[in-house]
């Protein structure tokens, strides 16, 4: 989902600057999108606490689960509008 959502930031917007910037919405939007599904959430509170995991870097579970998920939806989306805005630029610059 993250692909696609950077694909189409990348093509859709012709500012740099909102390729840059959009990302960092589209990871307040997945992280609200999976709170309100909890399915992911659930199984990975449970799986850590199963096997008695250490809390990561710090961070309780909670708060560890959601700055996996954003960072990966803010750097992967961000890479893919950035690589799709600028193939955009360059082939189809009219």
């Amino acid at each position: 989902m993250n692909v696609i959502v950077g694909i189409i930031i990348g093509i859709s917007n012709e500012a740099w600057l909102a390729r840059l910037l959009v990302p960092v919405v589209w990871g307040i939007i997945w992280c609200v999108y999976l709170w309100i599904k909890g399915d992911k959430f659930s199984e990975f509170i449970t799986r850590a606490e199963n096997i008695n995991q250490p809390p990561k870097w710090g961070m309780s579970h909670a708060q560890a689960f959601y700055f996996i998920e954003y960072s990966t939806a803010f750097f992967t989306s961000l890479f893919f509008s950035l690589l799709f805005g600028f193939f955009k630029d360059l082939f189809f610059n009219i």
